[in-house]
């Protein structure tokens, strides 16, 4: 199957996405860097995440999606930690594959087309950390799913997550990359139950 993913300043991706269990644990306030279209119903399930589903939408009712470009909207002091802009744009370029490695071939990933049962995923990276022996990686993010002909928000997600590397032969941003792969893991297994699959 053909694949369209658009991928400018491009990556990261959804929805960790919009599953995970839920938690009591007190949280800070709430971040946010006014990526998403709203934050109005976003509420804490772990010390570093924060998710909103909208009761208004099913998703067994989305079977294509549109991957837009990935955004970064580091702060200063992450800016002034980034060693190579290079990374960067890799890793914006990451989460689009992870993402469609992950949906097709049961679901289908477009470029610019809305339609009915077509969802719209928006990412943005707020905070990124390379990984070390005995150190690590880290991402943080915020993430939304869209209905492609209402722009309203199905589902929204801000999160932080730490993963370990292999000693030996370990590439910086593993951590960062496999955080990316679980959540589109998780995002790929929350619509096969919206599907009964």
């Amino acid at each position: 199957m053909k694949v369209f993913v658009s991928v400018s300043i491009c990556s990261l991706a959804v929805f960790t996405m919009f599953s995970g269990c839920e938690s009591s644990s007190s949280s800070t306030e709430l971040p946010t860097t006014g990526f998403l279209s709203s934050y109005a119903g976003l509420k804490p399930i772990s010390k570093t995440s924060y998710r909103y589903i909208n009761p208004k939408y099913d998703l067994g009712n989305y079977t294509k999606f549109i991957i837009d470009p990935v955004e970064v909207i580091f702060s200063r002091q992450t800016k002034g930690e980034v060693k190579s802009w290079d990374d960067i744009e890799k890793l914006k370029a990451y989460m689009p594959r992870a993402l469609v490695d992950s949906l097709e071939p049961r679901y289908t990933v477009v470029m610019t087309r809305p339609g009915p049962g077509v969802g719209r995923i928006r990412v943005a990276l707020t905070d990124v950390e390379r990984s070390a022996p005995f150190k690590l990686g880290s991402i943080s993010m915020e993430v939304e799913l869209l209905d492609s002909q209402t722009s309203e928000q199905i589902a929204a997600l801000i999160e932080s997550q730490k993963k370990g590397v292999p000693f030996y032969g370990y590439d910086p941003w593993s951590g960062a990359k496999a955080v990316m792969d679980d959540m589109a893991k998780r995002f790929y297994n929350r619509l096969e139950e919206a599907h009964g699959y």
